[in-house]
């Protein structure tokens, strides 16, 4: 019995640096973060508080730009979730067949995850500008006669954001895919193929729903992620042009940093989390559905 609560007490002193870290660096700034969406502060003397209720809830959804951000938010998440995934399950397909090269392919494709998404925005801002590198190339080879503003203009600049996204991160969902790929007997595989099973059936007959709680895991990360997206459309595009590559992140750091409106920022911050937690409890539970 004495040895028992020596253990629980050495597990707790253990435990203790996380639970510090997890209240003041996430529990206590989503409780503040809930109780500034009530108010109205200019976010420099705490004495400025001002109790005005639920009229930040109801100036958000009233406010276009905030819409638009939202729609932006969506279709980012929407478009970059359903191509990583592709991408990433077709890779490690790819480097699972251990065709010569592949070692050195599944590391320069995991290379741009290790880069910062700043350096990564920087990176392709150039190689997109209208004197960049893809503008010159598409001119050499006589596709294009002018150069075109990818992220100059209102119908390219989110989907470009989208691409250079997907660039960055396709590596991040090749690892998950390859690690669940490796778990798979290959006694299985060889039994399907023997009973004539072509390679269609096996990729979507056997894989994938073998792979479905490794689909779950990768399409949370990609949702949250993607809902939370602020470096690199920061870095690209800040937002414009005219608020067409808008995102929830940039709305809410220039209503807090450039307008100095904390509670209409606080509001965003928390449709943020909410909305987050609503798309992975959905994509569980079809998942739980599915098994």
């Amino acid at each position: 019995m004495i040895l028992s609560n020596k253990l629980r007490k050495a597990g707790f002193l253990f435990s203790l640096p996380a639970i510090i870290t997890f209240l003041l660096f996430l529990s206590i700034p989503v409780i503040f973060t809930f109780f500034l969406s009530f108010t109205s502060w200019k976010g420099f003397n705490l004495n400025e508080i001002d109790l005005i209720g639920i009229k930040n809830y109801i100036e958000v959804f009233k406010d276009k730009i905030f819409l638009k951000s939202l729609m932006n938010t969506t279709i980012f998440v929407l478009l970059a979730s359903v191509f990583l995934n592709v991408f990433g399950f077709i890779t490690a397909l790819m480097i699972d067949l251990k065709i010569p090269g592949t070692t050195f392919f599944k590391n320069v494709l995991f290379l741009p995850v290790l880069v910062s998404p700043i350096i990564i925005g920087i990176m392709w801002s150039r190689m997109l500008d209208a004197f960049g590198f893809v503008n010159k190339l598409l001119q050499s080879l006589n596709l294009i006669k002018s150069p075109i503003l990818f992220l100059g203009s209102s119908k390219l600049a989110l989907y470009t954001i989208i691409a250079a996204t997907v660039w960055q991160f396709t590596g991040y969902d090749m690892i998950i895919y390859y690690a669940g790929l490796k778990g798979i007997p290959q006694q299985l595989l060889e039994a399907a193929r023997i009973d004539g099973a072509n390679e269609f059936k096996i990729v979507f007959k056997i894989l994938v729903p073998i792979l479905s709680p490794v689909i779950t895991i990768a399409l949370l990360l990609n949702i949250i992620g993607g809902f939370k997206v602020f470096d690199i459309v920061f870095v690209m595009t800040s937002g414009g042009p005219n608020h067409n590559s808008e995102v929830l992140a940039t709305y809410l750091f220039q209503q807090a940093f450039r307008f100095n409106n904390m509670g209409f920022a606080a509001v965003i911050a928390i449709v943020i989390i909410i909305i987050s937690l609503i798309a992975s409890i959905i994509r569980i539970k079809f998942s739980e559905r599915s098994l």
